[in-house]
């Protein structure tokens, strides 16, 4: 069965003095199979490119509601509820250099997403910021991942699975 995965991947750019970093997602059977996807949707160099942290977005919560994610191939409606990818940043006075924070909500809005979102900034974080909201449907090239969409349906889901690893992909 078709799973949607979210992949931190890292490696290098010609114009970077230090590795660089992109959430993308994937669609696949099993982790393995979004491979040439992965590869396919990193900007940098295609030496060193690597996988520092996956996730099989099985569903997401939302004001302890559960919404279960579907794959399927009818287009959403402009009304229905989304899947969003919130990238927060903040400082932490102890520590150099910007430190982030990736979260999944439903909304039908950008607005709502960003409200939504906020609730998980770290207490600690000074300066908190939104760095940047995505549709999720808008990340995925899905005229080439066998033509799928995401839906969001009220329903229990299966905890998600994800890990923090170093997988070489090239």
């Amino acid at each position: 069965m078709l799973s949607l995965f979210m992949v931190m991947l890292g490696g290098r750019h010609a114009r970077a003095n230090t590795e660089v970093h992109d959430v993308v997602f994937a669609i696949g059977n099993q982790f393995e199979d979004c491979y040439p996807q992965l590869r396919e949707a990193w900007f940098g160099e295609q030496k060193g490119l690597h996988i520092d942290a996956w996730m099989k977005v099985s569903g997401v919560m939302s004001e302890g509601i559960p919404y279960q994610l579907q794959l399927t191939n009818a287009a959403p409606h402009a009304t229905s509820l989304k899947l969003w990818l919130i990238n927060l940043g903040g400082y932490d006075a102890a520590e150099f250099g910007e430190l982030h924070r990736y979260v999944l909500v439903p909304a039908i809005t950008e607005t709502e997403a960003k409200q939504q979102g906020k609730q998980y900034f770290a207490a600690h974080w000074q300066k908190q910021h939104t760095d940047r909201v995505l549709e999720v449907d808008d990340c995925i090239k899905v005229d080439c991942i066998h033509g799928r969409y995401i839906e969001l349906m009220k329903a229990d889901f299966a905890p998600q699975e994800w890990e923090n690893c170093y997988i070489q992909l090239n």
